[in-house]
């Protein structure tokens, strides 16, 4: 078979593949990682949230700092097998989680070799873009992630390939170089799906794609340094020793810091932080990992705002890691806790004109039965002060008890500068504001809150994209 026809055949069949895929909404990403430390302790963490992901690929690589990296040992293996003893628990609380055969499956070695770090010290750990190449990929021997990440660019799935670069993206800039030497006719659609996420440049792989490959766009996080590394969350040992080693979940063991030290959970934060989010959608909305602004002189290179657009969300990011950790070693969906669950009762994108008034509205319930014992030993003595029983509480809880609560605001996101005057309907569960005047198409983003009463407290979202036009 010559290579036209190979190349038609794999076409075809990615065509009616992606047919499938395409139909999943949820964020498609390939995690690539040197296996430090904190990228060990971020595993765990990421893998609870395999539902709301579409995992494409898990791929060892290397760094700066893991020069050789960690293929040579068993870590992740052995992560995806202790995976697999709580992924019954875990389908019970969501059935969406991957199967820990196929996490294995799609495990890949991809670029370990350290010749292809640049010897320039650690300058390109970076906080600039736009410095010199130092690398040739054109010279490296393939590698079964690099081919990997070839093949997904090349298929029929619309969606974005969301590459987390935990460690070095040498992995990545090998398959561009090949996808680009090799695959002329469909480079500039499969590299416009390339999204990289990357926490520092780790190697030279940064500088070579921004020169290279302009056509992926690249998110550079700086500021998970001081948020999630080592070091900086000390205080939460006691999450660590309570939650997460406590002789109870086999996950857990894995978890490698004495408290909490994940530098790389912004990547995977930005694709599952609250599906209502968005945030994956774009790098200005912000959220869970970060939001992002455009680099001067690049068309798709992005920085993170600061430290504060991460910090925002880490504890209800956290009390979110919390539930999926009990999860893991509750069998019952009744016995744990879930987030509420938000219906639209409008669309969550709209487009109105200068003067008219928008109404936003969603309804909002609990999926998890209240617990009678555990919420009276909280509250029962302030319902006694005011004359009622535990019989009266039995009887009818929803009467006593607030079983969520709800917030709406304006998002500091989108193209309109202003501030728009919020007006809330309680009983409608609504939000309505007059659009302002513009004198060209502006973009508007408000965001409802949802979160429990439970222990841990959790929260869901939904933002709405209002764009006003003269």
């Amino acid at each position: 078979m010559n290579n036209k026809l190979i190349i038609g055949f794999f076409i075809l069949i990615q065509f009616f593949v992606g047919k499938v895929l395409a139909a999943d909404n949820r964020p498609r990403v390939i995690i690539m990682t040197d296996a430090e430390t904190d990228d060990r302790c971020s595993m765990v963490h990421a893998l609870l949230y395999a539902n709301d992901m579409d995992i494409a690929a898990i791929i060892q690589t290397n760094s700066c700092f893991q020069r050789k990296g960690w293929s040579h040992e068993p870590w992740l293996k052995n992560m995806i097998d202790a995976y697999g003893k709580v992924l019954p628990n875990l389908r019970v609380h969501d059935p969406r989680y991957p199967s820990a055969e196929y996490l294995h499956q799609i495990s890949l070695v991809g670029d370990e070799d350290p010749t292809h770090i640049p010897d320039i010290g650690k300058s390109y750990k970076c906080v600039f873009t736009g410095e010199p190449v130092h690398i040739d990929p054109s010279k490296w021997a393939d590698t079964p992630g690099s081919d990997r990440i070839v093949e997904l660019l090349l298929d029929d799935d619309p969606r974005p390939l969301i590459i987390q670069c935990w460690g070095g993206g040498n992995t990545a800039a090998k398959a561009f170089e090949k996808l680009k030497r090799m695959y002329p006719q469909f480079y500039d659609r499969a590299i416009s799906k390339a999204v990289l996420y990357c926490i520092w440049y780790q190697d030279g792989a940064g500088s070579y794609i921004e020169k290279y490959h302009p056509g992926a766009t690249i998110l550079l996080n700086h500021h998970f340094s001081g948020s999630w590394d080592y070091g900086t969350m000390t205080n939460t040992s006691h999450f660590v020793s309570e939650y997460l080693r406590n002789g109870r979940n086999p996950l857990g063991t894995f978890y490698t810091q004495p408290y909490i030290s994940e530098g790389d959970t912004p990547a995977f934060l930005y694709c599952v932080g609250g599906p209502g989010l968005r945030s994956w959608q774009h790098p200005s909305y912000g959220g869970w990992g970060g939001r992002f602004y455009q680099v001067k002189g690049f068309k798709n290179v992005w920085r993170d705002t600061g430290y504060g657009e991460i910090r925002e969300w880490m504890e209800t990011a956290l009390h979110d890691f919390q539930a999926r950790l009990q999860w893991c070693i509750t069998p019952e969906y009744g016995k744990a806790n879930h987030a509420p669950v938000i219906k639209l009762s409008s669309s969550s994108d709209i487009t109105v004109k200068s003067g008219e008034r928008v109404t936003l509205s969603a309804t909002v319930t609990d999926p998890d039965s209240i617990d009678i014992e555990a919420t009276w030993k909280m509250r029962g003595a302030m319902w006694e002060q005011k004359g009622r029983t535990k019989e009266q509480f039995m009887a009818d809880p929803d009467k006593f008890v607030s079983r969520w609560q709800t917030g709406w605001s304006q998002m500091p996101a989108g193209s309109y500068q202003g501030f728009v005057n919020l007006e809330f309907d309680e009983k409608k569960g609504s939000c309505s504001f007059v659009a302002p005047k513009v004198s060209t198409p502006q973009t508007i983003h408000i965001l409802l809150e949802a979160f429990d009463m439970a222990v841990p407290r959790l929260t869901s979202y939904q933002r709405f994209i209002i764009t006003v036009v003269p």
